[in-house]
Formats: C-alpha cells, structure tokens, sequence
C-alpha cells in the first residue's frame, strides 16, 4: 500500500506500507471527499500490488483507499481496511496504530 504522508498519523513510515490483505475492506472515495475532511493515508496505486503469497483479483484494489482519515466533529476517525494486527503485519503497521492512540487523542494536534 502505498502511503500519503499528509498527516501525523504516517510519521516514521516509508513511502509503502506491507499489508495483509484477505478479505479487507477497499473504500472509494467519492468527489468532493478532501474538501468534506477526508485524508487518504493509504491506497493501492497497481493493478499488482501482490509483494509474496498468491493474488486472485488484484486488478480490482487499483486506486482503492485502504486507509484514511476523517475529520469528525471535534474529534478524528481512522478507518483501516487491511488487518493492522495479523501476525506479523504489527511491525510494519506499528506507527499507524501507535500514531492514531496519541495522534487522535492529543489536545493541541494540529488543525486541518
């Protein structure tokens, strides 16, 4: 997946991101989505993506969000569609979720 560095929530992550993905939720988003505050971290910018394992229709995450933030009230949504959490995804995911715990809870964050 490769990764949108325009928010806090990327710090310390490279330009792609590894992912599990089985099964996960791909989002699209529709016009006008930035300008209502919605940030897309991370999308699948190749009709290939597959890095190792097997693939059966990965045409289809061409230009899909896997990851992205929204503003929301007062406060920040963080919308993941690949497993964060698999195996030994953590690692490479870490800033995502670590980020997001005190990204999305900090008082003074900066205001988009």
């Amino acid at each position: 997946m490769k990764i949108e560095h325009v928010t806090p929530l990327t710090a310390g992550m490279g330009t792609y991101a590894p992912v599990m993905f089985s099964r996960s939720p791909t989002f699209r988003l529709g016009a006008g989505a930035e300008a209502q505050g919605v940030k897309k971290i991370g999308w699948y910018d190749s009709d290939k993506p597959l890095r190792s394992g097997w693939a059966w229709g990965q045409q289809y995450l061409k230009d899909g969000v896997g990851a992205m933030e929204v503003n929301f009230g007062e406060g920040k949504l963080f919308l993941f569609g690949p497993e964060l959490t698999f195996r030994s995804q953590p690692h490479g995911m870490f800033p995502l979720v670590f980020n997001g715990i005190y990204y999305g809870t900090a008082k003074n964050r900066p205001v988009s």
